[in-house]
């Protein structure tokens, strides 16, 4: 059965499966996030991984709808996250279609900061799980491509990172 999942705390990455059976990131969400479906006949086409310890609630269609028709606060919060993702995606396929992939690269690094960075000397530290393919999926590209935007954009000092720790220079980031 499809259901909606509400993020109450952690982080989740959203994947799709080709039908090659390629795994592609499509979204990484943070607590308070929606995900899955709201309509019962609809089942998600998105995978959701857990990165790191997280809380969720599930919402099965039959609460959904009682939810809806007893809560305007709850339709309140479930339009806004719904919209908000709708903007997300909106807002990629422009990008996608529109900028380079350096420029690309450094917008989902400043919208991975702005949610999930926590502040460290140079600017904000990214400590989620994402491989340099979960990265080069958020950004539409190959990995190799993201690979050399990333050394490029080290070399100027906008980030540097590690396995498991990308550290973002929030002051070079408004200026890249």
């Amino acid at each position: 059965m499809a259901s909606l999942f509400w993020l109450l705390k952690g982080i989740v990455k959203l994947s799709h499966i080709t039908e090659g059976g390629i795994q592609l990131t499509t979204d990484v969400m943070g607590p308070g996030s929606v995900f899955g479906s709201t309509l019962a006949a609809h089942i998600s086409e998105h995978t959701a991984t857990a990165l790191g310890e997280i809380h969720v609630a599930k919402v099965p269609h039959e609460d959904l709808n009682s939810l809806v028709c007893e809560s305007p606060e709850f339709v309140a919060f479930l339009c806004a996250e719904l919209e908000s993702w709708q903007k997300r995606t909106e807002r990629k396929l422009i990008t996608v279609l529109t900028k380079k992939v350096e420029t690309r690269l450094v917008e989902t690094l400043r919208e991975l900061a702005q949610v999930f960075g926590t502040p460290c000397p140079h600017g904000y530290a990214l400590e989620i799980p994402l491989t340099q393919q979960d990265i080069a999926d958020l950004v539409f590209v190959s990995r190799p491509a993201v690979t050399k935007a990333m050394n490029a954009l080290r070399r100027r000092g906008v980030l540097d990172y590690r396995r498991e720790l990308i550290c973002v220079n929030n002051i070079a980031l408004k200026s890249a």
